[in-house]
């Protein structure tokens, strides 16, 4: 197995060293530092005019709280548009994978439940590979299934973590696997606590590799920090939870060969892996948004479902008071790579007073800033040339996809 590692910690190999301006403008400064092009925008490219936008309405809607089985969505986790426009999603909860045409109407199900060829038993992942064949990732059954452009199957592969985890030092191991279009695998890795003391606030140690289809090359793409943790007093002992409003590490790639996007937020800046492997740094200059009260609820009822099975709710609440919140959110949150190679950075909710939308800073494939996009509240999980889709949740917690129309004319 080929094993390439990687510093710990790219982001101070970048920083510190030589660094060498290449282009500087009252705008962007574009310099070098250990082989790694940085881009630090000061200012977005995007004047008033020139703005992309994404209007409030939808172009369309798929979700109903009463109706057929088809149209309600229990928890979609990814999803998908055809050449042809039609919309695959994963619903994990459902184990089912589903194709909608271009008016959301239901088309059939690819597979269905269960643990034999063409069915899952949690699928998370779904991508279009080369013309219109759609292949499902089932992260428990650790398989790739293809199915071609009128839902046949054509193929399964399922992957030997064994042989990854060898390749690999303790304590970390393989978790989360995410196949990518030209073959390869995007695999994550966590940290599996030892038996000494837990601190009061930390991070786990995680990373990315990059590993081919037949297992022969097991690249370490870097290591970063997993999801921040806090340790509260639980009746048992200590116990650890995500922290409120706490750093992660977020994932993005696109294209094929696809590139790579990696951000742990601990700065204002994210780290892009091109197909070649060179690498480049994009920062930003904008400042951190204050955290909301309904940030925190959130993370206390997240917490309440979590531990809701042993503990009752006024002791978990309990447990919860003496973690200390923090004054601002992170620098920004999820991370998505449009079909087009724009990277697009989700900074939280939008400022103005009384919006309910979610601003997002666009970055161009050269790694400059263009501007801020502003959208609806929705979790993201593709963006494509022109249009936005994602997944919405009413006041009753009904669940809907949506596609909304991103408006760039004038840009042409």
């Amino acid at each position: 197995l080929s094993h390439l590692l990687i510093p710990p910690s790219l982001w101070a190999v970048t920083v510190g060293g030589c660094t060498s301006v290449a282009e500087s403008s009252a705008s962007v400064e574009i310099s070098d530092s250990a082989g790694v092009r940085i881009v630090l925008s000061r200012h977005p490219r995007w004047t008033g005019d020139e703005a992309w936008s994404v209007p409030a309405e939808p172009q369309m809607t798929i979700g109903v709280m009463d109706g057929p089985e088809e149209y309600q969505l229990v928890e979609v986790v990814a999803g998908t548009r055809r050449n042809d426009g039609t919309v695959v999603l994963a619903d994990r909860a459902a184990r089912t994978v589903r194709l909608y045409d271009a008016d959301g109407v239901f088309l059939k199900l690819l597979g269905g439940p269960g643990s034999g060829p063409g069915e899952f038993l949690s699928p998370a992942k779904v991508s279009v590979v080369g013309h219109d064949t759609v292949m499902v990732w089932d992260e428990s059954a650790f398989r790739a299934t293809r199915f071609d452009a009128e839902g046949r199957l054509l193929d399964t592969r399922s992957m030997d973590l064994g042989t990854v985890a060898k390749a690999v030092e303790p304590p970390l191991y393989p978790g989360e696997v995410e196949p990518l279009p030209n073959g390869q695998s995007l695999v994550r890795l966590v940290e599996k606590p030892g038996k000494g003391a837990l601190p009061r606030q930390f991070r786990p140690r995680s990373g990315a590799l990059r590993v081919s289809d037949d297992l022969s090359v097991i690249d370490t793409l870097l290591f970063f920090g997993d999801t921040e943790q806090v340790t509260v007093d639980a009746p048992w002992g200590p116990y650890s939870l995500p922290a409120p409003l706490g750093m992660t590490t977020w994932i993005t790639h696109s294209g094929n060969p696809p590139r790579i996007c990696v951000g742990d937020q601990e700065g204002p800046e994210i780290l892009c892996i091109d197909p070649d492997r060179s690498r480049v740094l994009l920062r930003w200059t904008s400042g951190r948004r204050p955290v909301r009260e309904e940030d925190v609820a959130a993370w206390r009822e997240a917490n309440v479902l979590l531990l809701g099975e042993k503990v009752a709710e006024d002791e978990i609440l309990r447990l919860l008071e003496p973690v200390p919140i923090p004054e601002h959110r992170p620098h920004y949150s999820q991370l998505t790579l449009d079909k087009a190679g724009n990277l697009w950075v989700e900074i939280g909710p939008s400022a103005e007073a009384g919006s309910d939308l979610v601003d997002h800073l666009v970055f161009d494939p050269t790694g400059e800033l263009l501007g801020s996009v502003p959208t609806p509240p929705i979790r993201i999980l593709e963006i494509g040339d022109d249009y936005l889709m994602g997944i919405h949740h009413d006041e009753l917690g009904i669940e809907y996809l949506k596609v909304f129309e991103i408006r760039k004319e004038s840009t042409e």
